[in-house]
């Protein structure tokens, strides 16, 4: 077997590695498998966003914000760094930054529902709800089967005061869950 074969089988065990560490919600052993991997390609803007979704699950949200930084640093192209710094700063309570970063993850991607799901929670903490529920919108056209679109939505819906559509739509996002929950089983 030569060299490139041996890295290529390498690098897929140590992907489905981390997978299941992270369905196991091992995150600070899933950390550390990113963090070896990086010492291996310090420049890889994609594994510096994953480190700082875990950071960010880990609930180290300054420091997840440090990585999805320096993944942008390496490729400010990177709409899921850029979504992630957004997720971030909504968890700092910064939210007109979160607004900032969700808008550019949705300039470079205009199709990544979960940055669309994510300025819909921005938008709800800044008050703005018709703005918001135009995002939950977007998420959901794009993803209809995006259970925490259906349930931002009817948060949304809930703030406007639009109590049974918000039911309604509460309703939807039970039912994704469930089914979801299902699958995975």
């Amino acid at each position: 077997m030569d060299k490139f074969s041996f890295s290529k089988m390498d690098s897929k065990f140590l992907s489905r590695k981390k997978e299941i560490l992270g369905e196991l919600e091992k995150y600070e052993e899933m950390l550390q498998e990113y963090n070896n991997t990086i010492q291996d390609e310090p420049d890889n803007s994609d594994l510096w966003a994953d480190k700082g979704m875990i950071l960010f699950l880990l609930g180290k949200y300054e420091e997840a914000l440090e990585v999805d930084n320096k993944a942008i640093h390496l490729n400010p192209g990177n709409f899921i760094a850029w979504n992630n710094k957004s997720s971030c700063l909504f968890n700092l309570d910064r939210y007109e930054e979160a607004l900032e970063a969700c808008e550019k993850s949705i300039s470079i991607n205009p199709d990544y529902s979960d940055a669309w799901n994510n300025k819909g929670n921005v938008l709800n903490c800044l008050e703005r709800y018709n703005e918001a529920l135009e995002s939950c919108n977007r998420a959901i056209e794009l993803d209809p089967e995006y259970s925490d679109a259906w349930t931002n939505k009817g948060y949304t819906l809930n703030f406007l005061k639009r109590y049974d559509e918000a039911l309604e739509v509460f309703d939807k996002a039970i039912l994704l869950d469930e089914l979801s929950a299902g699958m995975n089983q």
